[in-house]
């Protein structure tokens, strides 16, 4: 009989645990770096320091049309953060009325109001309905 070897593996906001052959099973483990010392301020600057472009402040004026784009549940961006940094950002040119939110959903269902608040925090959803 064959040994196997369970390998976790990472699935919606959880681990999936999958007995796999052992002879037949390589695990590449990932490589950890440090996270970012002040997360929201290198944020921030890459808004006003991009690179090969002019800083955002630079395309937004005070009568623009916004709309920003953010992923759905499925992705594990961290919209609990960016779409906040994001609109206070551009709320210091543009007029909260001038921008949209869009879930990027492709062809995923829609994110429903609990998934929405997870994502974008309950003051960004209730500010934007």
């Amino acid at each position: 009989m064959n040994p196997t070897r369970t390998v976790r593996l990472a699935y919606g906001r959880g681990v999936l645990d999958v007995g796999l052959p052992e002879s037949a099973t390589d695990v590449i483990e990932p490589v950890s770096v440090p996270g970012l010392k002040d997360e929201k301020e290198s944020f921030l600057q890459s808004l006003d320091h991009p690179v090969e472009s002019h800083p955002l402040r630079e395309h937004l004026f005070s009568d623009a049309k916004v709309c920003i784009v953010f992923t759905d549940i499925t992705r594990a961006t961290p919209n609990e953060r960016i779409i906040p940094w994001l609109l206070e950002y551009v709320t210091g040119i543009v007029p909260p009325g001038n921008i949209t939110l869009i879930n990027g959903t492709g062809t995923h269902r829609p994110n429903t109001d609990a998934e929405l608040r997870r994502l974008l925090t309950d003051d960004v959803v209730d500010r934007s309905v």
